[in-house]
């Protein structure tokens, strides 16, 4: 080989090097965001069977992006979203699992929040895992909150069932 052949050569390994590393980064960025969401587990509300597991980065970074805790939400209104799902028929559980704190020890995933999803309705049922909060114990009424999504991320939820 000449030495022109050896430079273009030189030039496409720099190049595809480059452009990995920037592919690289941009995973890197999308796992940041995700924190420590690892896996969501879809369950059927009515016999508890699982549907589904999401493991997908882009799924999982979507999951993510969805507003849930509204802390403009009053007490009051806590009470009202609860009282309009009294006879709803619950349809599906999303229970979101995060990879553990510790580096070391044990490995498994550790449950983070389950989310109901309830039929002919945008109120949701949102219960924190007694697990995944380290400081101690909270009252299991605290861990429970409801709250009302848009059309727009409700329909992301259920388009993850399919």
């Amino acid at each position: 080989m000449n030495k022109k052949s050896y430079v273009k050569i030189g030039i496409l390994f720099v190049f595809c090097v480059l452009a990995g590393c920037s592919a690289q980064q941009g995973e890197t960025h999308v796992a940041e965001d995700l924190g420590n969401l690892a896996e969501i587990k879809i369950y059927s509300a009515e016999n508890h069977e699982l549907i589904k597991t999401i493991r997908d980065e882009e799924h999982l970074y979507r999951y993510n992006q969805c507003p849930l805790f509204d802390d403009s939400i009053t007490e009051e209104r806590q009470k009202e979203l609860e009282k309009e799902l009294e006879g709803a028929k619950e349809q599906y559980v999303f229970v979101s699992y995060k990879h553990p704190a510790a580096r070391f020890g044990t490995k498994e995933l550790e449950e983070n929040m389950a989310i109901t999803l309830y039929e002919d309705t945008n109120i949701i049922k949102m219960e924190i895992s007694g697990e995944s909060i380290k400081a101690g114990s909270v009252p299991e009424e605290l861990l429970i909150s409801y709250d009302e999504l848009s059309e727009e991320d409700i329909n992301f939820y259920r388009s993850l069932i399919a």
